[in-house]
């Protein structure tokens, strides 16, 4: 029996992640409120730490936008978007850590 693929727009996906960092909510209550298994959270949030929250936007006329806005050279938007990212995950690790340290 073959299906179809779901596919999640990048809002949703970027939703999920921020909610299963959240220290108030398990992986297991994330997984049944959206209705998702654990591996694809894990995979979504794996992704996310790596590359950003851009990880989830649709990219297909990449190159056209950055033309059409004119970044300046040394702040390409994936750089910027990539350091935003970087400091959402650091962000949220230490509002982990700090709960944990009682403060």
């Amino acid at each position: 029996m073959t299906g179809k693929r779901k596919t999640y727009t990048p809002e949703f996906k970027f939703k999920v992640v921020m909610e299963s960092f959240q220290r108030e909510t398990t992986l297991e209550e994330v997984c049944r409120k959206f209705g998702l298994a654990s591996s694809v959270i894990s995979r979504w949030r794996q992704e996310f730490q790596q590359k950003g929250p851009e990880i989830f936007a649709d990219q297909r006329d990449h190159k056209t936008r950055n033309q059409a806005q004119g970044y300046a050279p040394g702040e390409s938007p994936e750089e910027l978007k990539q350091l935003i990212g970087d400091l959402a995950v650091q962000n949220e690790l230490l509002k982990k850590s700090r709960g944990l340290l009682g403060n």
